[in-house]
């Protein structure tokens, strides 16, 4: 999607976690550093993540995983990778977000 916004404003509310809120859940909590942590809380579940590329005003890359319930009905879910890339744009800024699974043994989350 293309965004009326600069690199560097839609950069700002993609790594703000109160903007980022917005998209993701009613908690967000983001060290914006390659192995930095994420934890999305909402409604009887929380996500857990870490960041693998963070390039101010390019890239931000994430792996995580949902987890719903405690003790022995914790549910674990899949662990996908989610990749956000910023390009400059003549109307503004092309936004490319995807998600892919990630396969448990390379998902770096342990068993």
């Amino acid at each position: 999607m293309v965004l009326p916004a600069e690199p560097d404003e839609v950069w700002s509310t993609l790594t703000t976690p109160e903007e980022l809120s917005v998209w993701l859940g009613e908690v967000v909590e983001l060290e914006l550093e390659p192995g930095g942590s994420l934890v999305v809380r909402e409604a009887g579940s929380t996500r857990r993540g870490v960041v693998e590329t963070s390039e101010p005003g390019r890239i931000l890359s994430f792996r995580w995983r949902r987890l719903a319930g405690a003790g022995v009905s914790l549910e674990v879910g899949g662990a996908s990778r989610v990749t956000f890339v910023l390009e400059a744009d003549p109307e503004g800024t092309r936004l490319t977000v995807t998600e892919e699974p990630v396969p448990l043994a390379t998902s770096g989350f342990g068993a």
